[in-house]
């Protein structure tokens, strides 16, 4: 594999064909023909490297996020004498750190230890990335922990803090290269399918596919209904885009829900008022 061109691929992919199903690709596509992605990463490029980035999106974006700006800000030079793919693992890299899990903050001892870790050697990379899951969801005494870090960064060590509601302390904010992914701007309106048998060709074009697709094809149909006037389906799969989320639902149960909706006519409230 060349370095150089994969790092070249990665800052010049065009986004693809927004009615055609989603998948990681589709997602990845999306983060980096986004203006706020761009603008990192011209400043990587310059060799211009923040110590703390936050990340503001719909958390099917977050993984692919990780992924994408750990790969070119270890891939930003070749210095310590590895190659770009050096030291990764599928997702894993030993200088890529997790703090917390999806939907669940780190706690204030996981963050009081994080500069010992942040502040040891690369293995592999030019420095070291500590990911901070659901930062908006920081208990005070741990957020604070983290801003001590940004105030006395380590010279090899850097933070990247992940929101699905745009909560942070306002002074971990003003230390960190804030970015926002809104959906809104993103997302080409698509028609929902309008038959049974387009529903039923969709649900089988589906198959085992993840959630994230699905509800980001969600999305796209949710500006379309705007766009139309069908205001109540509109805000319906809005609402349902950020629920799915919250709850961690499969992606065919996220399809099952969508047509019970959609198709079906259910009201959102009807099936999600006695578990929210």
């Amino acid at each position: 594999m060349n370095p150089e061109k994969t790092q070249s691929n990665l800052f010049a992919l065009e986004p693809s064909d927004p009615r055609s199903p989603a998948d990681d690709s589709d997602l990845r596509e999306i983060i980096i023909s986004s203006r706020a992605w761009k603008e990192l990463a011209s400043a990587l490029q310059q060799g211009i490297v923040p110590q703390s980035v936050v990340f503001f999106a719909p958390a099917f974006f977050h993984g692919l996020f990780v992924q994408t700006y750990a790969r070119s800000l270890f891939s930003r030079n070749t210095l310590t004498g590895h190659t770009p793919e050096e030291g990764w693992a599928g997702e894993n890299h030993p200088d890529l750190l997790f703090l917390g899990a999806p939907g669940t903050a780190p706690g204030i001892e996981e963050c009081r230890g994080l500069l010992a870790e942040l502040s040891s050697r690369p293995v592999h990379a030019p420095c070291r990335l500590a990911v901070i899951h659901s930062a908006h969801r920081l208990s005070p005494p741990a957020a604070n922990s983290l801003l001590k870090i940004t105030e006395e960064p380590p010279p090899r060590g850097h933070l990247l803090l992940l929101l699905e509601e745009d909560i942070l302390l306002p002074t971990l904010r003003s230390r960190s290269w804030c970015l926002r992914l809104p959906l809104e701007e993103l997302l080409e309106p698509t028609p929902p399918p309008e038959s049974d048998e387009d529903w039923i060709g969709w649900l089988s074009g589906i198959g085992s596919g993840k959630s994230e697709g699905i509800l980001l094809n969600a999305g796209r149909w949710a500006r379309w209904y705007a766009l139309h006037g069908e205001f109540r389906k509109a805000a319906d799969l809005d609402s349902f885009v950020t629920l799915a989320q919250k709850m961690r639902l499969s992606g065919s149960m996220v399809a099952d829900l969508i047509f019970l909706m959609m198709r079906e006519d259910v009201s959102l409230e009807n099936f999600f008022d006695p578990v929210r």
